[in-house]
């Protein structure tokens, strides 16, 4: 688990540099700028989406979550915010669709199930694999928030998430300040 946003030390003249003192005015702050919350998350299982329906996408891989913000096991779809850790997260999320010409493709963030406004991407389909990013945002969480990628397709019928070795879905979070 990662640290709280420090708060700045308020000092008066007169005070003594104690331990207490480094670690709160020097140490954790440092620390904390050398290792913000990130979240970096895939899929390595296939997900298959209904026609014209927004869905959470599930991200069962994850390479790196410092802060325990991701379960593997509920809510799989979902980048929590953890306590002490509020702020500007700088967000994106990818949507890849199983090749099919038909209907149109689009990809969305949404925090505590809302849409982030600006956040979103919509295509037509091309027939071949593809991979639809939503803009780069800055998104404030607080702490108990959720993000999370969604995809949607209106190809006539379910259609599944490509696996390959260079697309897959994913979703890259980062804390940028508080």
């Amino acid at each position: 688990m990662g640290l709280a946003v420090p708060t700045p030390a308020s000092e008066v003249p007169g005070n003594f540099i104690t331990s207490a003192l480094w670690n709160a005015s020097v140490y954790s702050p440092l620390t904390f700028l050398l290792n913000p919350p990130t979240f970096v998350g895939y899929q390595s299982t296939s997900q298959s989406l209904s026609n014209s329906s927004w869905t959470p996408l599930n991200i069962d891989t994850v390479a790196n979550d410092p802060y325990g913000g991701h379960s593997s096991t509920s809510n799989t779809s979902r980048y929590t915010c953890q306590p002490g850790a509020g702020g500007w997260y700088t967000a994106c999320g990818v949507y890849a669709p199983n090749g099919n010409g038909n209907g149109f493709r689009a990809v969305k963030l949404q925090v505590n199930g809302t849409a982030v406004l600006g956040a979103a991407a919509y295509l037509p389909a091309m027939g071949p694999e593809m991979g639809l990013v939503t803009p780069v945002k800055d998104i404030f969480l607080k702490p108990g928030d959720y993000i999370e990628v969604c995809g949607w397709q209106s190809s006539g019928g379910a259609l599944g998430t490509a696996l390959d070795s260079d697309l897959r879905t994913g979703l890259w979070v980062r804390f940028s300040h508080v």
